[in-house]
């Protein structure tokens, strides 16, 4: 896929995925208003996106998407979701490793990853909070409502899937070493990084789940877990804590019925071969014959035609 096809992709369906997630929150604004859990609206939407991540990766649906959406796909929580379901479905399929060593990998994943940035983003909220970067925001927003917060949801974050995929790109180019990972681990980060400025705050109330679902958010959060310890505010810090906690328990899990899912659907069938056998079955509903769909079975039957004809031409 040309390079531009790919922004452009990543455009419309990381803006998709945010809108998804907006309508999703406004369900469980009303299902938890006044109830104890309001305080987990928004760590109940990214936990309903990792339950889509995990279905549709589970049933190696998303992967499709992924092909042509890259960060548009990845970048949102559900991607995250269905990835980190990927690292036991993987060795599993790949390597024939055990089934707790798999499970073991999704989960140690899901620990040093959340642990780690989540650390190192609340050091960096604490010291800005000491060195009073947090007081003059240089981007203020207020909140959008109505629904013009769908549309801006859709509009940025399908930006902030593009400029990731465009990251990604002009990356590859200078280090062909680069992967995945190491741009959702920039993204995280971006979330805290730009938090001094006010960008991540104004980005969360101009356009809702067009930042809040992406991954950006969890540097954000946490960002905000070290300037309320700075400031005292030691209940209201916990309480970003705990909602932390149960997303990132949410995301353990969805991405444990990633590898459930896929196991019991396909067992140790690599996930390349399914979508092979899925596309193969297309064709031959469109009237096509398999043989002349699959290359690795043609090849043979091209040989052995030819070995027929040699003794009559000899």
């Amino acid at each position: 896929m040309k390079p531009y096809k790919s922004i452009v992709y990543a455009f419309f369906i990381g803006g998709l995925f945010a809108l998804i997630a907006q309508a999703i929150l406004s369900f469980w604004q009303m299902a938890l208003a006044d109830t104890p859990m309001s305080f987990f609206m928004g760590g109940a939407t990214l936990v309903s996106m990792g339950v889509i991540g995990c279905v549709l990766g589970g049933f190696a649906v998303y992967q499709y998407v992924e092909e042509w959406g890259d960060f548009g796909a990845l970048l949102p929580f559900s991607g995250f979701a269905m990835a980190v379901g990927m690292k036991a479905v993987g060795p599993w399929t790949k390597s024939n490793e055990t089934f707790g060593k798999c499970v073991w990998n999704c989960v140690w994943f899901v620990v040093w990853f959340n642990l780690l940035f989540a650390a190192i983003c609340i050091a960096i909220g604490y010291a800005c909070g000491a060195l009073g970067l947090n007081e003059n925001p240089l981007f203020v927003a207020e909140k959008t409502t109505g629904g013009m917060l769908f549309f801006w949801a859709f509009v940025v974050g399908g930006i902030l899937a593009a400029l990731f995929q465009l990251l990604y790109i002009i990356v590859q180019k200078i280090t062909p070493k680069v992967n995945h990972l190491h741009i959702l681990i920039t993204a995280w980060m971006c979330g805290c990084i730009f938090a001094p400025c006010g960008l991540s705050a104004a980005l969360a109330n101009f356009s809702g789940e067009g930042f809040s679902v992406m991954i950006t958010v969890g540097g954000y959060n946490m960002y905000n877990v070290g300037l309320d310890l700075f400031m005292g505010h030691v209940d209201t810090a916990l309480l970003h804590l705990g909602s932390f906690a149960l997303a990132v328990t949410g995301l353990a899990v969805t991405a444990l019925f990633t590898f459930f899912i896929y196991n019991w659907k396909f067992g140790r069938t690599p996930l390349r071969e399914v979508h092979k056998q899925n596309a193969l079955r297309s064709l031959e509903h469109l009237g096509f014959e398999a043989e002349l769909t699959d290359k690795t079975a043609a090849a043979p039957a091209k040989a052995a035609e030819g070995a027929k004809e040699a003794p009559a031409t000899a």
